[in-house]
């Protein structure tokens, strides 16, 4: 422990990391995999769910550590899933949570996908979200070189999907989907495409919030009740198989109950927002104190960052203005 860490802040993270690994065990089987990729890939709209499970998924979906470079990506012959860490001489350690291959239905042949899901606790971590998905999203496709395609056939590039499971939303009460992929913008009809050429890369975001009565899509339904209801892992499981008709194993109510004894694994959602209750709080009392001493309001925005017209609404509820 650093000497700036305390005890709890020691509880906090041990507790995140356990919640985090029974996460992403449990969103690593392919009976909540299929229901992710029915609804958020497009490829897979209209397969059943046991055609997903059992005939387009790979076999090995694993949640494990394999480490790869991208600087040496051809050194792996095949990556079929995992927990997959990557290094370059230049930049950090990225990891991805659950990486696996799937192929999707088509007229003719089987297209294949490469997919990662991530388990994301936090929606404000305090950098652009989407950024970092696209940056996850290149990355997967940049590793494809010399495993699944060498120059000069580039028509052998997989498309690639990040989805991202996020356990909170921005609003942190509504839950929805966010897409991003690429799409064609052409002026004139000599230079369009299928969209085969450029649907390479699809990014997903899945936000579950708090409020249950706010959800009515499936998908959505179903993540709420793993990671957000306040049940028991014996009330999940019975609701599971009522309304999903999924069974848990030993194991897999293991995960669920790891995550229902923490809490929803929420801690630090909860350890975050009372930090910024207090400092709006003493952001309050400070802009207070200088509405007092008849600060000018420019003034006060600069030292608080607060807008004049926040300012000017705390200066009439303290009676000041």
């Amino acid at each position: 422990m650093s000497k700036s860490e305390t005890v709890d802040d020691t509880f906090l993270k041990d507790n995140i990391a356990a919640y985090d690994a029974a996460a992403k065990s449990l969103l690593s089987r392919k009976v909540f995999l299929a229901r992710i990729l029915k609804r958020c890939v497009h490829e897979f709209a209209n397969c059943s769910l046991v055609d997903i499970e059992e005939k387009y998924i790979s076999k090995d979906v694993e949640v494990g550590k394999i480490p790869i470079a991208p600087d040496k990506t051809n050194a792996v012959k095949k990556i079929e899933g995992g927990n997959i860490e990557y290094k370059t001489v230049t930049e950090g350690e990225t990891t991805f949570d659950i990486r696996f291959t799937a192929y999707a239905p088509t007229t003719g042949e089987p297209i294949k996908l490469i997919i990662n899901i991530e388990a994301q606790k936090k929606v404000k971590p305090g950098y652009s979200l989407i950024k970092r998905a696209i940056f996850h999203g290149s990355r997967l496709m940049s590793s494809e070189y010399n495993v699944e395609f060498v120059e000069p056939h580039f028509d052998d590039i997989k498309k690639v999907i990040s989805i991202w499971i996020c356990v909170g939303s921005p609003n942190n009460a509504d839950s929805g989907f966010a897409e991003y992929s690429f799409n064609e913008k052409a002026t004139i009809d000599s230079v369009k495409r299928d969209k085969e050429e450029y649907d390479l890369m699809q990014i997903v975001m899945v936000y579950i919030g708090k409020e249950p009565s706010c959800v009515e899509d499936k998908l959505l339904k179903l993540l709420h009740l793993v990671f957000r209801a306040k049940l028991n892992a014996e009330e999940k499981k019975k609701r599971l198989k009522a309304d999903y008709d999924i069974e848990m194993d030993n194991e897999a109510l293991k995960e669920v109950n790891i995550m229902c004894n923490l809490g929803e694994g929420l801690y630090e959602e909860a350890y975050e927002e009372a930090y910024e209750e207090a400092g709006e709080k003493k952001t309050i009392e400070l802009t207070a104190n200088m509405l007092k001493e008849n600060a000018s309001m420019d003034f006060i925005s600069r030292v608080t960052s607060l807008p004049i017209d926040k300012i000017a609404e705390i200066g009439k509820l303290r009676g000041l203005l």
